[in-house]
């Protein structure tokens, strides 16, 4: 399948090239798409964009098997009746109502009746396998949920989660109260030697560096024992769910408003450089630049390419921005940015509806819309905010999360708490001025 993907998109860019290359007019000139020309050209972009999704999801697939296959060699299981052994979890597996981590966890902890086999269900389910994403934490309760379980916690954190998706990502390393960069301050010099045999520039290069402290995220329910003792099927995503949509919401919040103080992190507000968009009545169309967000998108954008050399690649504002932007016509009640398709000067454009995510197009930018987004910035309180970035410059650190179940405290109410718990770090500042920010009056609630 992977292969006839990859076939199918070149055969499609293939035939876009050619559909440029053959538009010459009759003097031989190179000529503008027709309209049915520049029509097949969207449709075939979009359908690329399409394959190279597909392709993407296909290639990661095969990394997973290829791993899992080659640790099946290693433990031995290569023969059809050990299919067992190269599925991520050896105990909890997907769609498996016969066995519960999260009871077991709490049965091992209780000494229920049955405790010891939940013991041992759940150190077999701490085998390190091909393809884990955590191992055991150590004692006192502490075990990483199953794989596939975590993937589902990663799969509903997305939506939450918007822009701290966006940024690089690396493993946390344990053991550590802080992550540091290195940074040259000043770099070395070069200029033109006057005469021959003579001193070339010579300037000692400086260092410094850029960190971020450890921050402690984490979330907890209380089950009563009766749910506990006298459920029919496994709650371990009833669980998950609810922790999950909150811890989500913490990791981006840090993300965008860490304070860099009080256990959080620095966020995106504390190092991004401020472009002013004011207007007493804003809109995109606007056609005077200090009262066009279009022209305020492209300067903070001009802002991070002056400043790192790159180029920005997201724009991140609050679903309600890009719905005023959408809703937003010219003269004649064209929308400036349009579903995908032909246009005529649009401002950009809207891919499908969502409610948060990769949203479209402006100026040329990937947008995304994020609900985090603060609606009060700054000290008004009917204005939200817009930040231009490199996203590949703002670096988060995560650690595996980890989850446990305490019963004291809580015998008396016939109770058990369980817990969700992981660590972030997180690095915005590693080159000043990859992070705009676009602020104002004209920003105002739409």
């Amino acid at each position: 399948m992977l292969k006839e993907l990859m076939e199918r998109r070149a055969a499609l860019k293939a035939a876009l090239e050619k559909l440029h290359t053959e538009a010459v007019d009759e003097a031989g000139e190179a000529r503008s798409l027709n309209e049915a020309e520049d029509t097949e050209f969207t449709e075939g972009l979009a359908e690329i964009k399409k394959l190279d999704e597909r392709i993407g999801e296909l290639q990661e697939a095969e990394v997973r098997e290829a791993a899992t296959a080659k640790h099946n060699v290693e433990i031995g299981a290569t023969n059809a009746g050990d299919g067992v052994q190269s599925e991520p979890n050896p105990v909890y597996r997907k769609g498996d109502n016969s066995t519960s981590f999260f009871r077991d966890l709490a049965d091992s902890q209780l000494n229920r009746p049955g405790a010891g086999q939940a013991r041992e269900r759940l150190a077999k389910s701490q085998e390190t396998r091909a393809g884990d994403l955590t191992t055991a934490a150590g004692a006192g309760g502490e075990f990483a949920p199953p794989l596939w379980q975590v993937e589902n916690f990663i799969a509903l954190a997305r939506a939450g989660r918007v822009t701290a998706d966006l940024c690089s990502k690396a493993d946390l390393p344990a053991g550590v109260s802080s992550i540091n960069l290195p940074k040259v301050s000043t770099g070395a010099s070069a200029g033109v030697q006057q005469t021959q045999n003579s001193a070339l520039s010579d300037t000692a290069m400086t260092t410094t560096s850029v960190s971020s402290g450890i921050t402690t995220i984490g979330g907890k329910q209380i089950i009563s024992m009766q749910l506990l003792q006298q459920s029919g099927i496994p709650f371990d995503q009833v669980i998950l769910q609810d922790l999950a949509k909150a811890y989500a919401v913490q990791v981006d919040t840090q993300v965008l408003y860490g304070s860099n103080s009080a256990g959080q992190v620095r966020g995106l507000v504390g190092v991004a450089t401020n472009t002013a968009f004011t207007s007493a009545s804003p809109a995109p169309s606007s056609v005077t630049n200090a009262n066009s967000l279009y022209y305020a998108v492209t300067k903070a954008a001009a802002a991070v390419q002056t400043s790192v050399f790159q180029t920005a690649d997201s724009i991140v504002m609050h679903p309600n921005r890009w719905a005023w932007i959408l809703g937003s016509v010219d003269s004649s009640a064209r929308p400036l940015v349009v579903p995908s398709g032909p246009q005529f000067n649009g401002l950009g454009n809207a891919d499908s509806p969502v409610a948060q995510g990769f949203a479209g197009t402006f100026g040329g930018y990937n947008v995304y819309t994020d609900p985090n987004i603060s609606t009060a910035a700054n000290s008004a309180t009917n204005q939200d905010e817009i930040y231009v970035l490199r996203a590949d410059e703002l670096w988060l650190y995560e650690s595996a999360v980890q989850a446990a179940s305490f019963d004291a405290t809580y015998a008396d109410n016939a109770s058990v708490l369980f817990r969700v718990l992981g660590y972030m770090a997180f690095i915005p500042n590693r080159y000043a001025g990859a992070v705009q920010s676009i602020r104002g009056t004209g920003l105002v609630a739409p």
